[in-house]
């Protein structure tokens, strides 16, 4: 009768886990009660494995099945918890990479460089330094979210931090500028020549969007978009309020599930906008930033429909990218071409001037991977 079950429930287990497979190719926009139904996504995923361990250790013939399971979703796993055993001898590794031309990108969700007053210290010691990371860091190609400039102050001059005193590159796509003439947007800076560039609207009434730049890179052009999806619009004292105060248990609750709603229907639309501009690229594509998505999730299907995840790719673990108090979330990406290759992947969780850590990635770009990506 156990047994008996113990098979039943692994079977309504399989069909969990194939619903919400299923889910990640339906738009919040259609049904969105699909958006929180993914969230639960790796709870069939560990029960599989804990089915395959218990039958494992009983020598019973049933282990076949959480075997094949594994199997075919191993991509789903594999968003979950990375495993990747590369190439161990880096000098290996380093002379192959100097046979080839390689592309360094960082891209980094920078929270305006934390220049609103709540967000820094006196003498915005925090915001001073997070620039001067960014500034000296060695990447060829920058993809910065919730960027800020403010040209006549000697701490938020960010252009000429970053960009000019290093003569690079640089496109600025502003949705904002306040008062001080300080500007708010996205931006991508390279040390390679921009050739073409624009900006990818999404709906009215948000400062959400998308850019690329074209980059002449040696005697090859890669296209290198940058964007910025809805946010969850959590704030972390909603949480805890949840847990902590009976009396406002019901209203917060309440107000964190609808704006997850709104957020989880906005985002499917930003992100169709999105696929269907980078679908029609002349050239192979990398696509970074904040998802605001985990990635059991529609948007970050709809990506990877047709791209590779550069951290499943190259990455190890869980990868997450947020800095605060919901552990182990993956939302900020950066995606590529399947022609492209790329050898490394980290998330830099040492550097915690935002509410997200930097993401680098090394590209190989060379004129075989060029062709197979067009």
């Amino acid at each position: 009768m156990r047994k008996k079950l113990s098979v039943t429930f692994y079977y309504l287990l399989v069909i969990w886990l194939l619903l919400a497979i299923v889910s990640m190719r339906i738009p919040s926009y259609y049904f969105w009660l699909t958006g929180f139904f993914l969230f639960t996504t790796p709870i069939p995923l560990l029960l599989n494995l804990v089915y395959l361990f218990v039958w494992a250790w009983q020598r019973s013939r049933l282990v076949i099945m959480p075997i094949l399971v594994v199997i075919i979703t191993w991509n789903y796993y594999q968003r979950g918890l990375t495993l990747n055993f590369g190439e161990n001898n880096k000098e290996v590794r380093a002379a192959s990479l100097a046979k080839t031309v390689t592309l360094d990108v960082l891209s980094y969700n920078v929270r305006i460089f934390n220049t609103y007053a709540h967000l820094h210290d006196k003498h915005a010691t925090n915001s001073r330094n997070m620039i001067k990371w960014v500034a000296e860091n060695a990447a060829d190609v920058y993809c910065l979210q919730e960027f800020y400039n403010e040209p006549q102050s000697s701490v938020y001059n960010s252009v000429q931090r970053i960009v000019k005193k290093y003569d690079k590159y640089y496109f600025i796509s502003n949705t904002l500028i306040n008062r001080v003439n300080g500007q708010f947007g996205m931006a991508i800076i390279s040390k390679y020549p921009i050739l073409n560039k624009g900006t990818i609207k999404f709906e009215k009434l948000t400062q959400n969007h998308a850019m690329f730049a074209d980059l002449k890179v040696k005697n090859d052009t890669v296209r290198v978009y940058n964007f910025h999806l809805q946010s969850m619009s959590i704030e972390e004292q909603d949480i805890i309020n949840t847990y902590r105060e009976q009396d406002l248990f019901g209203k917060d609750l309440r107000k964190v599930l609808r704006r997850l709603k709104n957020g989880f229907i906005k985002r499917s639309y930003q992100v169709n906008t999105l696929y269907d501009h980078l679908k029609e690229s002349p050239y192979p594509v990398i696509v970074c930033g904040d998802l605001n998505d985990v990635p059991y999730s529609y948007t970050y299907q709809k990506l990877n429909k047709s791209l590779l995840n550069a951290h499943t790719a190259a990455g190890w673990g869980v990868g997450s990218t947020y800095n605060g108090i919901l552990p182990l979330l993956r939302i900020d990406n950066q995606f590529f071409s399947p022609g492209l290759k790329v050898d490394n992947f980290k998330v830099h969780h040492d550097v915690t001037f935002s509410d997200h850590f930097p993401l680098t990635a090394t590209y190989i770009i060379s004129p075989q991977s060029m062709d197979d990506s067009r």
